[in-house]
């Protein structure tokens, strides 16, 4: 089973809880948060683009021209 098949059974509390555990790999917090955006808060974007942000936040950079 793939990562992205995993979250999508995952209830959203328990996404959550994964992502804000950091005894976890970031590559898995970040699965389930993108599914957690997919879910709550990222209408209108697309897996694509939310890893691409999760990728800025994490290199200091916000993708934003002013």
């Amino acid at each position: 089973m793939t990562p992205t098949a995993y979250m999508e059974k995952q209830s959203v509390s328990r996404l959550r809880e994964i992502s804000h555990d950091e005894r976890l790999d970031y590559e898995i917090r970040a699965y389930a948060e993108v599914e957690l955006l997919r879910r709550i808060g990222g209408a209108g974007l697309g897996k694509k683009d939310i890893h691409s942000r999760r990728l800025g936040q994490a290199s200091g950079t916000t993708g934003e021209t002013d």
